[in-house]
């Protein structure tokens, strides 16, 4: 008897040797799985990711090439295009329960920001789509989703840097007009909640800083470009009643003479 049950440790640790060790060697994948997973379940949009490094003994990741689209009726192909994010996690303070991030670090991302014709912005409807607002039904294999499976995960996020950012935007009721953009750098500090309510702050900061921007510089350029077009009007009409006025002034000058 004692065999047996020695036999079938051995047989469970070695399924369970081999289990860790396909988790880790893999870990790389399946962390770019899920990301595309939950992330279209969370954003009701595509969402892809092209690499994904996890180096577990410092707690660190690195994600390249990370889009996501824009809801439909937007003719913008993404909302965003992240070129490299990588964070920081504190091992000490993370749990079953919270994930403490000292840092995330987003590098040279593109934003694309469309409103369309009936005056509604892409990226405040991506933020209404996550956490389910767009449907009453929650998704089954979301982490946070059902009750049965405790309290959701809440992340912790000391600092969050998103620097070298391009915003490209449409406004369709201005005659569909282009703006391309640099954003200056965003820097958020003490964020705390689940991932859906994180998304949400991080979006409402990101959506008044593209406004901004395209209120500062973009609309400010096509105010200072109609500026010098009326003054070029104003110039040309200048000349043009000066000279009329030369020729007048010369015609009375030779009928006086006369």
């Amino acid at each position: 008897m004692k065999k047996v049950i020695l036999s079938v440790l051995i047989i469970l640790l070695v399924v369970i040797t081999g289990g860790v060790y396909y988790v880790f060697s893999n870990l790389d994948y399946i962390v770019k799985a899920a990301i595309a997973k939950y992330g279209n379940e969370t954003t009701h949009t595509a969402v892809a990711v092209e690499d994904v490094k996890i180096k577990f003994t410092d707690g660190s990741a690195t994600i390249k090439g990370l889009t996501i689209a824009n809801p439909p009726g937007f003719s913008l192909i993404h909302a965003f295009y992240l070129g490299e994010i990588t964070t920081t996690i504190n091992l000490e303070e993370t749990s079953n329960e919270l994930i403490a991030i000292d840092l995330i670090n987003i590098a040279a991302p593109e934003v694309f920001y469309e409103i369309n014709a009936e005056r509604k912005g892409s990226l405040n409807l991506l933020k209404d789509n996550i956490g389910g607002s767009k449907t009453d039904v929650p998704s089954r294999s979301a982490p946070s989703s059902s009750a049965s499976q405790g309290s959701p995960i809440k992340l912790n996020i000391s600092r969050l840097v998103l620097k070298d950012a391009k915003l490209h935007a449409l406004v369709a009721p201005l005659e569909n007009r282009t703006y391309d953009l640099k954003l200056p750098t965003l820097q958020l500090s003490n964020l705390n909640g689940t991932p859906e309510q994180i998304s949400r702050q991080i979006l409402d900061q990101l959506i008044e800083h593209a406004k901004k921007e395209i209120r500062q510089k973009g609309l400010d350029k096509e105010l200072s470009a109609i500026k010098a077009e009326a003054q070029q009007r104003i110039d040309t009409e200048k000349t043009r009643l000066r000279e009329e006025a030369e020729s007048k002034l010369k015609s009375e000058e030779s009928n006086i003479k006369d």
